[in-house]
């Protein structure tokens, strides 16, 4: 198996990078939108150089060969069985929750979601004319959990749960239990549960994912799940990703829309890079767990010991840090862009619940986490002066 070097930085600039080229300043170090500072597994590119050296880019379809590996991965890397022939292929994530909830809901329908909450999940629910409720989890000694009575008046009052499994920005892998719950409250209120599972691929050690399809018959009659390659192989500019849903009358649905707005075409190179991803890169998402794992434990241990005012929450998926800056008082933005120069997430995109919160990219080389904790605690030991 090929060992891949994540400790060599790579130059990402003249590359329409945007988490290089977007930072407000040329010093801030690029710690913020998701994807990878690594280089993808070699059997993709491979896959990719294949494709474009046929001279050839013309109308084309899905092969089945794509479909049976996406099935395969996930059979394999989490016990849940898809059929491939009911997996619908979407562009993004995000544009397929807003594709499932205009097909599966009307306007004036309301959605909940759990905060705080991907910064995306507010304007997808409130641009095509649903209503927005919220349920916020309830944070203890950095852990986050659900608040289950608190969300078991919303769903009364809603149509759909849109969950994030796991869950970004806070970092959880819900257990099987509180999936469990989270069903039941569906059931109970006939609510739809669409479950974002596009981070299920990155399980740290010692966290299990439990995919909601693997739930049983509440499961199938009430969850349309959303999939995908780009997050798990560092493909975002892919384009590609899977809806998925064992209720025929939802599957016709958002099909139907599909097709009525002419979508579901993809690009020959995405089909190539994720089928390609599905089926040779697990070792190379291996090391990269065991990497993102070893970036976490440093940062975790220099902040206790460098700056205690600062947490990290429990990461247990994704490679986001969810670092608790309300001890740090007012200015915690400041502090990270402005007088370290280091440049994430302000908490207060992901909602209301996520002030005073800030979300670091650590999926990048140990060089780039060296100076990001040098500049942080040089900015900190000054503010404590």
């Amino acid at each position: 198996m090929t060992h891949y070097d994540f400790d060599r930085p790579i130059d990402r600039h003249g590359t329409c990078s945007i988490k290089t080229d977007f930072v407000p300043e040329k010093d801030a170090l690029p710690l913020w939108i998701a994807d990878m500072d690594f280089p993808v597994a070699d059997e993709i590119v491979a896959a990719i150089k294949r494709r474009a050296d046929h001279p050839i880019y013309g109308y084309g379809y899905l092969p089945g060969s794509l479909f049976e590996a996406f099935a395969a991965w996930h059979l394999a890397r989490h016990g849940v069985t898809y059929d491939p022939t009911k997996a619908i292929p979407y562009y993004s994530v995000v544009s397929a929750i807003r594709l499932v909830l205009s097909a599966l809901t009307e306007p004036g329908d309301a959605v909940t979601i759990m905060t705080p909450a991907y910064m995306n999940f507010k304007p997808s629910v409130e641009e095509i004319g649903r209503r927005l409720v919220t349920s916020p989890l309830i944070v203890e000694d950095g852990r986050y959990r659900i608040d289950f009575d608190d969300l078991d008046g919303c769903l009364a009052r809603s149509k759909v749960l849109l969950a994030c499994s796991p869950h970004n920005p806070v970092g959880r892998v819900w257990t099987k239990d509180e999936l469990v719950r989270i069903l039941a409250l569906c059931e109970k209120h006939g609510a739809i549960l669409l479950s974002d599972e596009i981070h299920s691929d990155l399980i740290l050690p010692g966290s299990v994912h439990t995919p909601a399809l693997t739930l049983g018959g509440k499961a199938k009659d009430r969850a349309v799940v959303m999939l995908s390659a780009t997050k798990t192989f560092n493909l975002a500019q892919a384009g590609m990703a899977f809806m998925y849903t064992e209720k025929p009358i939802y599957e016709a649905k958002i099909r139907k829309f599909m097709e009525g707005l002419h979508l579901g075409a993809m690009n020959c190179f995405a089909a190539a890079a994720v089928e390609a991803a599905y089926r040779h890169a697990g070792g190379w998402l291996d090391q990269v767990l065991a990497y993102v794992q070893d970036n976490e434990r440093i940062v975790r241990a220099r902040m206790a010991a460098t700056m205690p005012k600062l947490t990290v929450s429990p990461l247990e998926g994704t490679y986001l840090l969810w670092v608790d800056c309300r001890r740090l008082g007012s200015g915690y933005r400041d502090f990270f862009e402005k007088e370290a120069k280091v440049y994430g997430d302000d908490g207060a995109l992901f909602g209301t619940e996520g002030e005073g919160f800030y979300r670091l990219n650590v999926a990048t080389p140990r060089c780039v986490v060296d100076e990001m904790l040098l500049r942080m605690e040089r900015a900190y030991r000054a503010r404590m002066e």
